[in-house]
């Protein structure tokens, strides 16, 4: 169950707003030491056991582009990365893979790749003509270059590919929107929403490219702990399909990356390489969620209409897409946000711009929200300078970015009216010190992410708070932090 904290954010008269302490508050260092990580005594063991994951894992690899005399040609072999990437999306738009792969393989029936404007309505209602397949895929940059012999520049950057795929039968059962057996269903489903959709990079270096993926043990673990923790684990039947789903729809997504890449490239080398930092206990877990701030991979704000009153789905996809417009997007002039939060005792206005961190130049992912079931509609809001701090790191880490917001209407009174309108963040502390623990910085490198793990927690909540203040037509009273139980809770 949720409860209600007394820390609470304003919707409205966002200039007072922004003066006040963030939800979450000000970190002064990361969740968890970068490179170690320590274990939570007495935590219990799911009723299957643990099964050891790494958060990511390397599933392919494919030659680079050499010319005549066996050197490698960079442009090519980025080029290729990229078409590599462009046809696993193309193959996910095309195709019913129970159908072309065979139901046994398939048991999702039909995945899809996010984005997928041209079947996706946007927020009028209309579809985008001008939809390219290509487009949907997230082109998250790197602090490397293209061409290690040319000059850095933007053009010059090496970017990675990160392709969405989204699965309405795993992601209804996860979300507690479809029952995991009988009438059995996840609890507070919608809370888990930014840890979806599942992510696949394909990228290169001067060796190989690379095809990664953020493994769902991972998800359903890392994100899923109140459901591992909960009464339902003593079903069987319930227990034992829960523990079935994340090794299913990795499967099925290695499936299909195997059959459209063998045919990309014949050279196709397949493996399963476990990447990132080891979990090999259920208490190496909760101690990961016990070092986040909220003692949770997550942060949820819930607003409520001024006078009372309900939400309607209308009133979601519009906020979603209203937070989209407020952080700029990829087209027109990413990174630049004029929205007036404030006007100066001169007289000038204040931008959303003066008030957010030093060069992030955030912008989203997407121009339109990925919806998935229950009608959560997910938001991906990517900043070039903090993308490349976490891509220096390792391009494997690539599948934990980029950072997701969600927004759902819900009933929290239990009375059948849905009367909040929830906005949900995956936590960056949580992110950088969970998923990035294989990683041993110095001291100025810690200080340097933890400033940044705050910063990027920041930004996002102004972001939200200038557009639902200033851009929204709709009249909220101030937001509260809601909290849902992802530990053990003592007796």
């Amino acid at each position: 169950m949720h409860k209600i904290d007394e820390n609470s954010t304003s919707a409205s008269h966002l200039g007072s707003w922004v003066k006040k302490a963030l939800c979450g508050g000000a970190v002064v260092s990361l969740a968890m030491t970068m490179g170690a990580q320590s274990a939570m005594a007495g935590a219990p063991v799911t009723k299957q056991g643990f099964k050891h994951f790494t958060p990511f894992s390397r599933v392919a690899m494919m030659p680079v582009v050499r010319g005549a005399k066996g050197q490698i040609d960079y442009e090519a072999t980025y080029d290729k990365a990229n078409a590599a990437a462009v046809a696993v999306a193309h193959y996910l738009v095309e195709n019913i893979e129970s159908e072309t792969l065979g139901a046994d393989v398939i048991q999702g029936y039909d995945w899809k790749l996010g984005g997928e404007s041209d079947e996706l309505p946007n927020t009028f209602g209309e579809t985008n003509e001008d939809f390219e397949i290509a487009d949907t895929i997230l082109r998250i940059p790197t602090p490397e270059r293209i061409n290690p012999n040319l000059p850095a520049s933007k053009a010059n950057t090496l970017k990675t590919n990160v392709i969405e795929f989204c699965n309405k039968k795993y992601a209804s059962m996860a979300l507690g929107v479809a029952p995991i057996v009988d009438d059995n269903k996840v609890v507070n489903g919608y809370t888990h929403a930014p840890a979806l959709p599942c992510e696949v990079s394909i990228w290169n270096d001067d060796k190989h490219i690379y095809v990664d993926m953020l493994d769902p043990s991972a998800i359903f673990t890392l994100f899923f702990t109140d459901v591992l923790l909960s009464d339902d684990m003593n079903d069987r039947d319930f227990a034992d399909a829960i523990t079935a789903m994340p090794p299913q729809v990795k499967s099925e997504i290695k499936a299909i990356l195997y059959e459209v890449l063998s045919n990309f490239d014949p050279d196709l080398d397949t493996m399963d390489k476990a990447m990132g930092p080891r979990y090999t206990s259920m208490d190496q877990t909760l101690a990961a969620v016990d070092a986040a701030p909220e003692d949770s991979p997550f942060l949820h704000i819930a607003y409520t209409k001024t006078g009372g009153g309900t939400f309607t789905a209308d009133d979601s996809i519009e906020v979603a897409q209203t937070i989209i417009n407020t952080m700029s997007k990829e087209t027109g002039t990413p990174g630049i946000h004029p929205t007036v939060i404030d006007v100066d005792e001169d007289g000038n206005d204040v931008t959303l711009d003066s008030i957010l961190s030093e060069k992030s130049s955030w912008r989203s992912g997407r121009l339109t929200p990925i919806t998935i079931p229950g009608k959560n509609h997910v938001i991906e809001a990517c900043s070039p300078k903090y993308a490349k701090m976490a891509m220096g790191t390792g391009a494997h880490h690539v599948t934990a970015l980029p950072c997701e917001i969600t927004v759902q209407i819900i009933d929290r009174e239990g009375d059948g009216v849905k009367e909040s309108l929830v906005i949900s963040y995956l936590d960056p502390h949580f992110m950088l010190g969970a998923l990035f623990a294989d990683v041993e910085l110095t001291e100025d490198q810690q200080t340097e992410f933890t400033t940044a793990a705050n910063n990027i927690k920041s930004d996002l909540q102004k972001v939200v708070a200038a557009a639902l203040d200033v851009n929204s037509d709709l009249d909220l009273n101030y937001g509260v932090q809601i909290s849902y139980d992802m530990l053990p809770q003592d007796d």
